[in-house]
């Protein structure tokens, strides 16, 4: 299994949510360079949901797998606010499920069309104002644009924008001294614990 360039792209693509600072984000794995993929899926899969961190395949299309790395905790808390919740309601979503109902109904939503559902930035903890902005006008005429595309708090976006650029940095340094994703997750809970 290859397992570096797993952890690669893992890092270049969800160290903010490895690293505890966001709920979720997706990352996209190519079935041609990653034939091995379902064999690292399932042993990551095991490793990370012992430290809080999720994954499932939310599409798996011709030449990539599309995969939903989230912390679930995070994610509750997150997508059960009054606001969060009515705009996943104007999705379809029902009130009643809960977060691993919302994220087979989100599944289902990638299914089905052919561009990113509306409620993508819900589910990856983007701001509600932001996301509310992006559904008006349609992805044009925002304020900023990096992780999301800002239509409310630009100083607030930037400096979070810089903690995700940290997280990517500082997993990048570490797997470059030879660490792996395992042992960086395992020290950023232990620091933590340590200056609680």
């Amino acid at each position: 299994m290859d397992c570096e360039k797993f952890e690669v792209i893992m890092s270049r693509h969800c160290s903010p949510v490895l690293m505890g600072q966001k709920p979720a984000n997706l990352v996209s794995f190519s079935k041609e360079k990653m034939p091995d993929f379902p064999e690292l899926f399932q042993f990551y899969k095991e490793k990370f949901s012992a430290k809080g961190i999720f994954m499932k395949v939310i599409c798996g299309c011709r030449k990539h797998y599309l995969v939903f790395v989230y912390r679930k905790d995070m994610l509750e808390q997150y997508l059960t606010q009054k606001e969060a919740k009515e705009l996943l309601m104007q999705d379809g979503y029902s009130e009643e499920e809960d977060l691993d109902q919302w994220i087979l109904h989100l599944k289902e939503r990638f299914e089905m069309q052919k561009e990113f559902p509306h409620e993508i930035g819900l589910f990856l903890g983007y701001p509600l104002e932001d996301v509310k902005g992006f559904r008006l006008h349609g992805g044009s005429g925002c304020k900023l644009c990096g992780y999301w595309k800002v239509y409310g708090d630009v100083e607030k976006a930037k400096l979070q924008f810089a903690v995700y650029d940290k997280c990517r940095e500082f997993m990048n340094r570490q797997i470059c001294q030879g660490y792996s994703i395992l042992q960086i997750i395992e020290r950023n809970e232990w620091c933590a614990q340590k200056s609680a």
